[in-house]
This record gives C-alpha cells, sequence and structure tokens, in this order.
C-alpha cells in the first residue's frame, strides 16, 4: 500500500511539475527567480523516485517506446563524456544540468500519463497556463503592465509595443503559441460540444493577436505549416471521422485567423491595432535586403549559421561540448555580442556532434511517423485530437525551432517531446492489449 501511495503521489507531483515548468521563473521565490516551483518540484520527485526504486528493488516501467528513451540516455551519455574537451568548463556544466533535467522531463512524461485519464489531467494544467499566458499577453497590449520577469522591463520605448507575457522574450512567448495553437485550431474537426469548439474559436483568435504583438516571422512561418499539416491528417484519419459540419467549422476558424493575420501585420485589426513601429517588424520583403547587405535579424542570421557550421567543422564533427557554442561563435568577428545560435537544428550539431545531431534527426522523424499513425488509426476522440495537434506543432517546430535564442531550457518544445512520446506509447499498449500474442 505504501508502495502504491508512493507512486500516486509522484505521479500527481510531475503532473504539477509540468505547468510549472512552463511558468518558469514567474513561480519562483520572491527576490530568487532561480527557486522556482519547478525546479523545487524536480528536486523533490527525483528523491521520491529514488526511495520509490530502492523500494520496488526492480523497476520495469513497462513502456512500448524504448527506442526514444534509449536515444535520450545516449544524448545523456554523449553530453557528460564531452565535457571532458569543452573549453568552457563552467557553461558546459550548466548546459549539460538543463539537458539531463529536460530529458528527464521527456521521459517522465511516458511513465506519469500511462492512461488517458492522466492524459486529461495533463492537458488540463497545461492549457490553463497557456490561456493565463495569453490573457497576460492582452494585459500588455491594453496597459503598460509586464511581468518583472520580462526581458522588456527597463528597455527603450522601441521596444515596449511588444509583449512577453510569461516568459523573459517575445521569441519564446511567439513560439509557445506557434506550438499550443494546433490544439486549438484541431478542435472543432474533432470535438463535438458546443463549449468546446467556441473556447477554441475565442483562444484561437486571442493566440493571433499575441503573436502579432511578438513580430516572430518565423513562428508565422511556423503556423504556416501547421495549417495544411491538420488539413492533410484529418483527410487521411480513418476510425471515428469529422462530420461535414465539423469540417465547415474547422475550416471557417483557420479562415478567420488568416483574415486576422492579413489585417493585423497591416495595422488596421479594429482590437488592439499594431502601431507603426510593430508593423515594420512584419515586413517580409526586407529578409532580402538584411540578407544581401549582413545586416538586421537576417543578415545576423546567415552569419549565425555559417559561423556556427565553422565552428562545427573545427571540432572534426564530434561538438564543441554542451553549451559551448556562444563561446567559440563570440571568438569569430561580426559575432561579437550576437553569438546565440537562434537555431536549435544548429546548437544540437554545434553542441553535441555530428552523432547527437543524427540520432535527433531520427528521433524527430520518428515522432512525426509516429502521431502520425496514431493520429489517423486511433478511434479514439481524445487521442486523435492529441496525436494531430502534437503532429502538426512538430511540423511547424521544424521553422518554429529558428525563433528562440537556445531552446537548451525551453521547456515547452521538452514537454512537447514528452507528450508525443507518451501517446505512441498509450497507443502501442491500446494495439498491444487489443490484439494479445498468441
Amino acid at each position: 500500500m505504501r508502495q502504491r501511495s508512493l507512486s500516486d503521489i509522484l505521479r500527481w507531483g510531475f503532473l504539477l511539475m509540468l505547468p510549472a515548468a512552463v511558468l518558469g521563473s514567474v513561480a519562483a521565490w520572491p527576490g530568487l527567480r532561480t527557486l522556482s516551483l519547478f525546479r523545487i518540484l524536480y528536486v523533490a520527485l527525483c528523491v521520491g523516485g529514488a526511495i520509490w526504486v530502492l523500494r520496488q528493488r526492480r523497476f520495469q516501467p513497462g513502456v512500448r517506446v524504448r527506442g526514444f528513451l534509449l536515444f535520450l540516455a545516449f544524448w545523456v551519455w554523449w553530453t557528460l563524456v564531452s565535457l571532458i574537451w569543452t573549453t568552457d568548463g563552467e557553461a558546459g556544466v550548466r548546459y549539460a544540468i538543463f539537458l539531463v533535467m529536460m530529458l528527464s522531463v521527456c521521459a517522465g512524461t511516458v511513465l506519469a500519463v500511462d492512461n488517458t485519464r492522466t492524459l486529461r489531467i495533463a492537458l488540463i494544467l497545461l492549457f490553463a497556463v497557456f490561456a493565463a499566458s495569453l490573457a497576460m499577453g492582452l494585459l500588455e497590449i491594453a496597459t503598460d503592465f509586464r511581468l518583472p520577469t520580462s526581458g522588456l522591463v527597463g528597455r527603450d520605448q522601441r521596444y515596449q509595443w511588444a509583449v512577453t507575457s510569461i516568459f523573459h522574450n517575445q521569441n519564446d512567448f511567439a513560439t509557445y503559441i506557434a506550438l499550443w495553437l494546433p490544439f486549438l485550431l484541431v478542435t472543432p474537426f474533432i470535438a463535438r460540444g458546443v463549449p468546446a469548439v467556441l473556447a477554441a474559436t475565442v483562444w484561437s483568435l486571442v493566440s493571433v493577436i499575441c503573436l502579432l504583438y511578438t513580430g516572430s516571422r518565423t513562428s508565422l512561418l511556423a503556423l504556416a505549416l501547421v495549417v495544411p499539416s491538420i488539413l492533410a491528417v484529418l483527410a487521411v484519419r480513418k476510425g471515428t471521422s469529422s462530420r461535414w459540419w465539423q469540417w465547415v467549422l474547422g475550416v471557417a476558424l483557420i479562415c478567420a485567423l488568416v483574415c486576422t493575420v492579413y489585417i493585423g501585420i497591416r495595422g488596421v485589426l479594429p482590437v488592439g491595432p499594431l502601431p507603426e513601429i510593430g508593423i515594420q517588424h512584419w515586413r517580409f520583403d526586407t529578409l532580402g535586403v538584411e540578407v544581401e547587405a549582413g545586416t538586421g535579424s537576417g543578415g545576423t542570421r546567415i552569419m549565425l549559421i555559417k559561423g556556427g557550421l565553422a565552428v562545427a567543422r573545427s571540432s572534426r564533427l564530434l561538438g564543441v561540448g554542451p553549451g559551448n557554442a556562444e563561446y567559440h561563435l563570440r571568438q569569430l568577428p561580426g559575432l561579437e555580442t550576437v553569438y546565440n545560435l537562434h537555431n536549435w537544428w544548429l546548437e544540437v550539431l554545434v553542441n553535441g556532434g555530428v552523432l547527437v545531431f543524427v540520432g535527433y534527426l531520427f528521433f524527430y522523424g520518428a515522432l512525426l511517423y509516429g502521431l502520425f499513425m496514431v493520429a489517423t488509426r486511433t478511434d479514439d476522440a481524445l487521442m486523435a485530437l492529441v496525436a494531430v495537434a502534437l503532429f502538426a506543432a512538430l511540423v511547424g517546430y521544424t521553422l518554429g525551432s529558428l525563433s528562440p535564442s537556445s531552446a537548451i531550457h525551453f521547456t515547452p518544445m521538452w514537454i512537447h517531446f514528452g507528450l508525443s512520446m507518451a501517446v505512441i506509447n498509450l497507443h502501442r499498449k491500446h494495439v498491444v492489449d487489443a490484439h494479445p500474442a498468441g
């Protein structure tokens, strides 16, 4: 009985830790942002998990996504090994700690979310935080209020048009929106309750308005991949299919969002129109000029890509070690002040080397394939909604991951990975239970 009680406590603690991870330093001890609720719960769960294993004297989770977990274990092992040749040891250790924490959150999600009930609870908690972040975004738009964790606090007036919500900068907030908006877009196609569809419609429009106030062109391009991904998967879905009126509602919502973006980036949105400086951030035609001139956001990103590839080659493709990409980029001409890669794919390659990078490509591709199979084959409405949304979100994230300065501590990404593995694991368990061997 004690073992079962401890197991339940650990499970609930983990489910509460997921939204705390998204909140980050917002949910921290006043005046001491490093002492966040997420980190407190993480340490407590590690201690509790160790006690549980010692009591059990065995560990048989019975998961059916061991290939994914093996790669995560390899990633940790290689990261610790590569500390041997890191130049900046302090940055390497700090980055390695972050990576171990995030990968354990991924793996722990598979263990904690092991049935549809816990999946539903996790989604409710995470959506509560998402709604709160959007509400905070609206508050920033309507007033001058900002949370003290915002990186815009104290900056020049020309930056004050943007919103950061519960994040440090607007790019992270935009990427967060791009990851969770697919859940709202899928809802009308699968859910048959009027309250759910209305809520999805309202919060989708709020999401787009907040996204417009981030100025993140990368996240908008990510959503351009999300929409056709959703429609393509739903078109080939088997089992419980969407009815014609659900398609009408879903397509109408997508059209409404497209129209909102179109008029929003032109500053004529009736509710909360963008100021002129915000409109300038949505001019895609300036990217080509910036790249050619080597200036602005476009030019800087090209320099970072070239510099990152040069650093990766200099390491003989073994990687410069955890967290050392920035150290080496700072040594290159023109990158003395802007040395964050702003490219998660490149960050994995430069820090981890070609072995981790190739493994990550297979990991990402396997997640997409697994989610596609769940989305097109399951007859469970909740599983279908989550699988379609996660699939579309990860398709969009192939571009969306180019927005944050670094994704090593961007918890929404790691939570998406964990939820994806959990959904695939649940589906495989259901298939095995329904068709036992022999």
